[in-house]
């Protein structure tokens, strides 16, 4: 109902729910496409701005002509895997989710489209030996891309959704696995040119650390994904059928965060008084005050010291306005914030080094905690 309604309004709808505002983002990633592999990409951005979607949407709509055929625009070759999707434990699992062997690839293929953007291939012999640790991983792959560009004229474009998902998993129990994959990308980009390489990751503490590595920094480049604007999320609502105060109020909680818009009109309707409207923002804000809470009371859970909620209190009225500056914390203001960050209830900028409320909502439930001491 929700996608009918917006359609008729003239908004484009992408897996059956819409899909707003993200021209600029779709004409940067086309371009970055059509040039010669140099760095990696790091696309990052607050929880909810819609990073997987946007991707999701360029892989099937910009870079494949039919994507359930498995047709590429051009001569793109396209490998698209969301880890987030992926049950991966150790390097056994990993291999599993990532790799299969050519020949049994070949009659799955036609099973789904979605699955067969999201491995790789190799010779069986090659993945044998790989297994068997006779053969480097990432030697294999190097040399299946480079068959691709210079012998089937091919460009390779690798995108890795949620990459933090293999921190702390290792090789032979002695290296990581992140550490060889994020070397593996900069030999495909940096000193190869043989496959752009697109990664994503909603966790800026960790991209932070990739940041702040010198190797990393110099050979990526890192694009915030934001929000749409206040003025797209009122027209919006406007177009649901909401009045100007149901407008008013809900941005007030929510502001221009669009899945949350659509997520609220799952339940509250345009025809619904404003009162049952604010007792539905208010569960909402109450919500997003237990998880503080819960995190703030339950410090030894999360490896803080005793005195967290006296940290966040310290730390609020600045949070809440200006946002901090992480170069200005102390080590234990630090652990705090890395928690709140890694949870998505604050968001860290890692080329700006600011951190803030992830959104509106999150806004409101620290303003009411503080207000309460």
């Amino acid at each position: 109902m929700l996608a009918k309604i917006l359609k008729q309004k003239g908004y484009r709808i992408f897996r059956y729910t819409p899909f707003i505002d993200r021209e600029e983002e779709i004409n940067f990633l086309k371009e970055y496409f059509k040039e010669t592999p140099q760095r990696i990409l790091f696309i990052y951005g607050p929880k909810s701005c819609g990073k997987t979607t946007l991707i999701e949407y360029v892989v099937e709509k910009e870079l494949f002509e039919d994507f359930e055929k498995l047709k590429p625009k051009g001569n793109y070759w396209v490998r698209y895997i969301n880890l987030r999707r992926k049950l991966i434990s150790s390097y056994e699992t990993f291999l599993e989710s990532f790799i299969k062997p050519e020949e049994e690839y070949e009659v799955q293929k036609s099973v789904s489209a979605g699955v067969s953007v999201a491995v790789f291939t190799l010779k069986a012999e090659v993945l044998k030996q790989v297994k068997e640790r006779k053969k480097d991983l990432f030697d294999a792959l190097i040399d299946e891309l480079d068959k691709k560009v210079k012998k089937e004229n091919k460009k390779p474009i690798l995108i890795i959704d949620e990459i933090q998902t293999l921190e702390e998993i290792y090789i032979n129990g002695e290296r990581e696995l992140l550490k060889e994959f994020l070397n593996f990308c900069v030999s495909l980009t940096k000193e190869t040119h043989l496959s752009h390489v697109v990664i994503l990751t909603s966790n800026t503490i960790f991209l932070n650390r990739i940041y702040n590595d010198s190797k990393l920094k110099e050979t990526s480049i890192f694009k915030r994904i934001n929000h749409p604007s206040k003025e797209i999320a009122e027209k919006l609502l406007k177009d649901l059928g909401y009045n100007e105060s149901q407008i008013n109020l809900i941005l007030e909680y929510f502001g221009n965060i669009i899945s949350r818009l659509l997520y609220l009109y799952t339940f509250i309707k345009p025809e619904d008084s404003i009162e049952k409207l604010k007792e539905f923002l208010e569960k909402e804000k109450l919500d997003a005050k237990i998880q503080i809470l819960e995190i703030l009371k339950r410090h030894k859970k999360y490896n803080l010291p005793k005195n967290a909620e006296e940290i966040f209190m310290n730390l609020a009225d600045k949070l809440m306005k200006d946002g901090l500056n992480f170069k200005d914390l102390s080590e234990e203001e630090i652990e705090l914030i890395d928690v709140l960050c890694e949870r998505e209830i604050l968001f860290f900028d890692p080329q700006t080094g600011i951190v803030t409320p992830n959104s509106r909502i999150y806004l409101k439930a620290m303003e009411e905690i503080v207000g309460k001491y």
